[in-house]
């Protein structure tokens, strides 16, 4: 089959731009032609490097992310379906907040499958950021595809559809399973706990700052992976138990990374849909602590390995998260190897690769 893909603005290493990725790489290495759209040029050299080994042919608006205002991007996207008016396209997949998704749909013909994959909460304040336009989009989807089942649920709700359905994202994990080891934690060692992502207000950031001054959590180290123009290097220096790493671009540092930690934390009040970097955390078989947004409380199905507070909490709720948390670790009552065997459960690479592609 021919296979159109769009996605918006693709970071050069972030979560949906993995399964983005994994899921074009799939299909072509199943006999598939599969051409990738993205409105940016900022993706890692090791996603392209993937994307070439695997035989998609990747088209980027020679523009970084970010940098392109609505008009050149639709004008572009605007050729490029131009471009590919000659071939049978057999399905076209776009995904993302973007209202551009219905000149992606334009290369098709009437018999081309057109399906657009929703990764946020859908959520009511979610909906109310939304733009007519971008409402427009989804009421005219032909198919709709949802990241959680809690987004499926509002997804439904909100534009009076029936027959929006979930699929889980398709993860590659950093850390294979047999690197996977349960650890033992004295009553008195120093754990470290961390967060991978953009660093961004949303996120938790101001909250993990403030936690990491608390007395009676000064024996937990706090370490920031990810950038964002609000919180350069300089911010955290008052911050003495907290270590700003910086962002990381391949799955190898993914995989140091998620090898050093005890648990992830994402304390956010962003419209998250599923959090990748809490599934990429179970895959290394991490413990981890999240705020209750879209579909992050399905994703708790050990609980002592995962604690979900409750959105919005205060700075002491999340402090006695955090001290339950980091019992459970000492104690021995987290276990890395029943946290990777619950990813598994949910986001076993093959299955869900099965899933997309029928």
């Amino acid at each position: 089959m021919n296979l159109l893909f769009y996605a918006p603005q693709m970071a050069p290493f972030g979560g949906m731009e993995r399964h983005v990725c994994n899921l074009a790489g799939v299909l072509s290495t199943r006999g598939h032609h599969v051409v990738l759209l993205t409105t940016s040029n900022s993706l890692a050299p090791q996603l392209r490097q993937q994307l070439a080994t695997n035989g998609v042919t990747l088209r980027e608006l020679p523009v970084r992310r970010g940098a392109a205002g609505k008009l050149r991007k639709g004008i572009w996207l605007l050729r490029e379906a131009a471009r590919t008016e000659r071939v049978h396209w057999d399905l076209i997949y776009t995904s993302g907040q973007s209202g551009l998704a219905p000149v992606a749909w334009l290369a098709g013909r009437p018999q081309t499958r057109i399906v657009h994959h929703h990764h946020t909460a859908g959520d009511r304040l979610e909906q109310a950021t939304w733009s007519g336009v971008f409402r427009h989009v989804l009421q005219r989807a032909p198919e709709i595809v949802a990241c959680s089942r809690a987004t499926q649920h509002e997804l439904a709700r909100a534009l009076r559809r029936s027959d929006v359905r979930f699929l889980p994202y398709l993860t590659s994990p950093a850390i294979d399973a047999s690197a996977v080891r349960d650890r033992t934690r004295s009553p008195n060692m120093r754990l470290h706990f961390g967060f991978l992502g953009r660093l961004v207000p949303e996120k938790g950031i101001d909250q993990i700052c403030a936690l990491s001054r608390r007395p009676d959590l000064a024996d937990i180290s706090w370490h920031l992976h990810g950038e964002g123009s609000r919180y350069p290097a300089a911010h955290f220096q008052p911050y003495p138990n907290i270590a700003f790493h910086g962002p990381f671009v391949d799955g190898a540092g993914h995989a140091e990374i998620l090898q050093r930690l005890d648990a992830l934390v994402l304390f956010s009040t962003h419209n998250e849909g599923m959090p990748l970097s809490l599934i990429e955390a179970m895959a290394a078989g991490l413990p981890w602590i999240a705020s209750d947004r879209g579909g992050t409380r399905e994703l708790a199905v050990s609980p002592a390995n995962a604690i979900v507070v409750g959105d919005p909490a205060n700075l002491d709720q999340l402090a006695a998260a955090v001290r339950r948390l980091a019992g459970n670790i000492r104690d021995g009552r987290t276990s890395r190897l029943v946290q990777r065997r619950a990813y598994d459960w949910l986001f076993s690479p093959p299955a869900v690769a099965e899933a997309w592609c029928s």
